[in-house]
């Protein structure tokens, strides 16, 4: 394969990765694709619930190959059906709550038909109702705690500085939610948590991990630098402080003797008490 068709191929995976972000981030791409990680790992669950046919870890790159082909496809269905990304994201925000009450209802009724206590089984239907749902709640939340960062960023360097600050937001934050789903994938055995443990834990990784490319963000460095210079004025008071023998920063080097007559004479015309008029009075004057 030549060079160009080399670039060729990478560009196209580009283009796709970046169409792709929007509705991994924002969207529930990250659900479709955690959950064929799942399935891929620990296998399908039968009727009687229990996974089978699990391949594990045997050919991982294969499986995140597989499991990212299949969230392009969900995707572009699911854009299809609601009219675009934006409609999507509006349409799986707001029926989360309904999704939740379809949890409770169909737990509490698997709870019952097995004799387990009904409010149970529909508590842990709506946790995994929402569980569902994290990624893209996770991914709003990351972009809105972003937006202070980009907002100062644009402020202090005019809009270059802003387009940086939001293309390495972008950066970290979807790296963050592959890591997060990949996350999930590797602890989904553990009921309940365990998704939202993994999805946690992996966002961490993978934020830290693409922080190593993108650096630190504009905030960060501007605490830092004012973690510096307020470090550097302390050293400044107490090198002050040391050199003067005095412990009250605004207290000024005392006179010596010979400059405190000198500045007498000069206050008091050439005489002791010059024109005071209190020692006149007092006959003290000379």
């Amino acid at each position: 394969m030549g060079i160009g068709a080399i670039g060729a191929k990478a560009f196209n995976y580009v283009r796709r990765g970046v169409k792709m972000a929007p509705d991994f981030v924002l969207g529930t791409g990250n659900e479709v694709f955690s959950k064929a990680l799942t399935d891929s790992f620990y296998g399908v669950k039968n009727s009687a619930g229990k996974r089978e046919g699990g391949k594990h870890f045997k050919n991982f790159w294969t499986q995140l190959k597989e499991a990212t082909l299949k969230a392009e496809e969900y995707n572009k269905n699911q854009r299809k059906l609601h009219g675009g990304f934006f409609k999507n994201m509006y349409h799986q925000t707001v029926s989360i709550p309904g999704r939740m009450k379809a949890g409770w209802r169909h737990g509490s009724s698997i709870a019952s038909k097995a004799g387990k206590t009904k409010w149970w089984g529909g508590l842990k239907g709506s946790i995994g109702a929402l569980g569902k749902r994290l990624p893209l709640l996770g991914g709003l939340f990351a972009i809105a705690v972003e937006i202070p960062n980009i907002w100062s960023a644009t402020k202090d360097k005019g809009i270059v500085g802003g387009a940086t600050e939001a293309v390495k937001t972008t950066a970290r934050v979807t790296t963050g939610m592959v890591g997060g789903a990949i996350g999930a994938a590797l602890l989904s055995p553990i009921p309940v948590v365990g998704p939202i443990l993994g999805s946690i834990v992996g966002y961490m990784a993978g934020d830290a991990l693409a922080s190593v490319f993108t650096g630190k963000s504009h905030t960060e460095k501007k605490i830092e630098a004012e973690m510096q210079a307020q470090q550097n004025s302390q050293q400044t008071q107490q090198q002050y402080h040391f050199d003067t023998g005095s412990t009250n920063p605004f207290m000024q080097p005392t006179m010596t003797p010979q400059e405190l007559a000198m500045l007498q004479m000069q206050l008091y015309g050439g005489s002791k008490y010059g024109n005071d008029f209190m020692a006149k009075q007092a006959g003290i004057y000379y």
